[in-house]
């Protein structure tokens, strides 16, 4: 039987199961209820059991991520606690990668495999944690919210089987949206928890989630920045007392959350000019069509046979939309509960539904920092959100058991075949992925610095670190970090023109017996790579990496603002013990 065929035969069978066990349990303890949440946790380690499979996935980018972390990972050995380079990309010419890419997923891949994990069981650990944690957010959230456990149960199983959810869980593998549905709730939890009663320990809550959130993924951190203001208002004028301390409270949290983060995202607004790989980016777009039908297996397989993948917004869910809107329309004489709430939540619906089409090209093109999304299907994190929110309010207002029990099965089941990558290949470990690292990020243009001129530069997987281009000299390297190359050269010819094979970014440098030393990096024969002259003699040559000034003061700012929070908390405390006493 095909990898994919058992493993859907898999599920099936640990679905029965576990229906089977809900069932024996009822019949055992007729009187007794089931607890939501550990029921949640169980319905939601199925579409895991495949990730538990040897190897890696055949499509997707673990693969890349695996790589990534790799380098990553041997930065912070060499003592960068903020990685900005990888030495690796682009067949060893390097390429300021962390500089641009989210680090949170790398440095908990490098937490695992210091514990001991290889560097892909810990991205599936990541990917596992993260999976059932965006379950448990969102029941907390939606429970906080609606008051009601059967809700915010419903609302976390359309969260978790959202189709864009699980494509992104086993066909993308795209860690750092992963992380970001489980981090997503716990921001709109942090903010609703605040506006209960404002203490310091909330306040750190809601800056750590947002900053979590930034740091997973910045494209949609940024997008969801507007909703969480949009929400704070809400609860502004849904609460009676204290008012302006709470929208202090929640411009304090989100000011914090922003600050401590900037040491990622202050480099990437002043730093992304010198790269193609952001300033150049459009807007990839989705047709409407694509939202509501799968074309492969019947509409419920949801990666075609060569990788193209559906972004469907789901059956249920588009189930839920629509009779949402009918139980609105329905209940004007008579008040529908979570009316505020729900309007919020369709209005949130429609907007980012508008932003996946074409048609809102205009506004992507008027804010600059929205370059870097790529793709309007991400918005399909946002959307699954609020259409999981809009579920749990259908079932506030329709608790019939037999109308719950359909729609979740729907909701479950129609995802069944997308439970697990489609093939697994066993054979590849870390030592096979990191023999092909450098092969990453080679496409000239859009991973390159502007610098580079995409019709002469030539890569190669044999290239030495350093080479004479005109003169003789004898070249040996000493040592070798990812942001220091130090070398012994012994000029023989009266002049010699030395060309170090890494690509210029602000702030590489050279310097020659321990002084700053004149280099290019933007002339016909450096194609964007540091090129130096010397004379005859011998020398100590030091090609190194450091941090430019945006960069240090982007890390100043997050940790004196992190400072000022825990003084803020010092200060909260001590006040406290004083009152008591």
């Amino acid at each position: 039987m095909l990898d994919p065929y058992r493993m859907i035969a898999v599920n099936l069978i640990l679905s029965i199961l576990l229906l089977l066990g809900i069932v024996v349990y009822k019949y055992i303890y007729p009187k007794r209820k089931i607890n939501l949440m550990f029921l949640l946790v169980l319905i939601s380690l199925l579409p895991l059991i495949s990730v538990f499979r040897k190897g890696t996935y055949e499509s997707g980018d673990l693969n890349i991520h695996v790589g990534f972390a790799m380098s990553f990972f041997e930065s912070l050995k060499d003592g960068n606690l903020i990685p900005r380079w990888s030495s690796q990309m682009i067949y060893g010419y390097g390429y300021p990668l962390f500089l641009f890419i989210y680090p949170l997923p790398y440095y908990l891949a490098s937490l695992f495999h210091t514990i001991g994990f290889t560097f892909i069981n810990s991205f599936k650990i990541i990917l596992i944690i993260s999976y059932i944690t965006s379950g448990i957010a969102m029941y907390l959230f939606v429970k906080e919210e609606l008051k009601n456990k059967l809700s915010a149960f419903v609302a976390a199983l359309f969260y978790l089987f959202a189709p864009y959810h699980l494509v992104d869980l086993h066909f993308r593998t795209a860690v750092g949206e992963v992380i970001s549905f489980a981090i997503l709730p716990f921001c709109f939890l942090t903010i609703k928890n605040l506006s209960n009663g404002i203490t310091f320990r909330r306040l750190l809550l809601s800056s750590a989630s947002i900053s979590l959130l930034i740091l997973s993924h910045q494209a949609i951190s940024l997008i969801t920045i507007p909703f969480i203001i949009i929400y704070c208002l809400y609860l502004f004028f849904k609460n009676h007392q204290k008012k302006l301390k709470f929208m202090f409270s929640c411009f304090f949290s989100l000011l914090m959350a922003i600050l401590i983060s900037s040491f990622y995202w202050f480099p990437v607004i002043f730093e992304a000019k010198y790269t193609n790989l952001l300033t150049k980016g459009a807007i990839s777009f989705i047709s409407f069509n694509q939202l509501i039908y799968s074309p492969w297996r019947w509409g419920f397989l949801f990666q075609g046979h060569m990788g193209e993948l559906s972004f469907i917004i789901g059956y249920a869910h588009w189930f839920i939309i629509l009779f949402s809107i009918f139980l609105f329309l329905k209940k004007t004489k008579r008040e529908l509960r979570e009316k505020k709430l729900y309007l919020i939540s369709i209005g949130s619906f429609f907007t980012l539904l508008f932003l996946t089409q074409s048609i809102s090209s205009p506004i992507w093109r008027i804010v600059p920092l929205l370059n870097g999304f790529q793709f309007s299907y991400r918005l399909l994190l946002l959307i699954s959100f609020f259409v999981s929110i809009i579920a749990g309010i259908v079932i506030k207002n329709v608790p019939n058991k037999m109308f719950i029990i359909i729609l979740c099965s729907i909701a479950v089941l129609t995802t069944i075949l997308n439970w697990g990558n489609r093939k697994m290949l066993p054979l590849v470990t870390d030592s096979i992925i990191l023999h092909g690292l450098s092969n990453n990020i080679t496409k000239i243009g859009t991973g390159t610095t502007i610098w580079v001129n995409s019709d002469n530069f030539t890569v190669n997987n044999s290239i030495p670190h350093m080479i004479v281009l005109k003169g003789k000299a004898d070249i040996s390297e000493t040592s070798r970090t990812s942001v220091k190359h130090t070398y012994l050269i012994n000029v023989i010819s009266q002049n010699v023109s030395i060309r170090e094979n890494t690509l210029y970014f602000p702030n590489w440098n050279v310097r020659v017996n321990g002084k700053s030393h004149p280099f290019s990096f933007n002339s016909t024969d450096s194609q964007g790579v540091i090129t130096f002259g010397l004379s005859k003699g011998l020398y100590i040559v030091d090609v190194s990496f450091t941090d430019t000034r945006v960069r240090k003061i982007s890390l100043l700012v997050s940790v004196l603002s992190f400072i000022i929070l825990l003084m803020f908390g010092l200060r909260n405390q001590i006040s406290k013990a004083l009152n008591i006493h």
